[in-house]
């Protein structure tokens, strides 16, 4: 896991096509483009995943087929904000609020909650987010852009709250317990935070984050070694991932223990 906040990328991933949700406990999602859509929908998958350049990219190409997309543009502003480019969280919450495309319910109310946050992205815009669940409490959606939200003002109560009603309702749900696991360890719980790491690796045993996720909690708790083997098993999966974390926690464990690690 590349940083917390990840989740609230996250987007219901069931086809959707032009204006209208295919069922109607799902948010719509606005575009007149089938194959934005259908990039859209993929670049979703890969931020589930963790796999955040190939989900940047796929939502780039969706800006292409149409700039108008308001969904693409509020996800690229969220991107960007967990970034920390404020510039291009700046560009691409202008462009989602500029959206001349007649929206849902639900997307006017990220929009409105994306105007307050164009001018303070630490505004308590957590309403819009209740709202939301209020109007789609079967939509993952939906509480995904709550957690985000409360992630803004630092409320972690909150956000533990949110990710449990989550899980209730989720198809997947090996992300949120990844999010738990990252909530817990802020509210030093160490033991849930574990435990919900563990649920993560259990149920996406061949996602190279569960072990990148697993490596950070050992070296919250500083046991360089074996964060040192889980970020290795990340970086075994997939060659892009963990290393540069790896050989941070071999040197630490050196530094620490006055030994090699093998």
């Amino acid at each position: 896991m590349k940083k917390l906040y990840i989740i609230f990328l996250i987007c219901a991933l069931g086809l959707q096509s032009y204006s209208q949700s295919t069922t109607k406990d799902r948010m719509p999602v606005t575009t007149s483009s089938k194959s934005a859509l259908a990039f859209y929908n993929e670049a979703m998958k890969y931020f589930e995943d963790v796999d955040l350049t190939k989900g940047r990219d796929l939502l780039f190409k969706s800006l292409e087929e149409d700039p108008d997309f308001f969904m693409t543009n509020y996800q690229m502003s969220l991107y960007y904000s967990w970034m920390g480019d404020f510039d291009k969280f700046m560009e691409y919450a202008g462009a989602a609020i500029n959206c001349k495309a007649r929206l849902s319910q639900a997307e006017e109310l990220l929009k409105n909650a994306m105007i307050r946050l164009k001018g303070d992205l630490k505004s308590d815009v957590t309403g819009y987010g209740m709202k939301l669940i209020e109007m789609y409490p079967g939509d993952i959606n939906a509480y995904n852009n709550l957690f985000y939200f409360q992630s803004l003002i630092n409320d972690i109560d909150g956000e533990l709250e949110t990710l449990n009603k989550a899980l209730k309702i989720a198809g997947n749900p090996a992300p949120i317990y990844n999010q738990m696991g990252y909530v817990h360890m802020s509210l030093k719980q160490n033991d849930k935070a574990e435990a919900a790491f563990d649920k993560y690796i259990e149920l996406d045993p061949k996602n190279p984050n569960v072990y990148d996720s697993k490596g950070d909690f050992y070296m919250n708790i500083r046991n360089y070694r074996k964060a040192y083997e889980s970020y290795m098993k990340a970086y075994m999966i997939d060659s892009d991932w963990s290393y540069e974390k790896a050989l941070k926690a071999k040197q630490l464990y050196e530094s620490t223990e006055g030994k090699r690690l093998e």
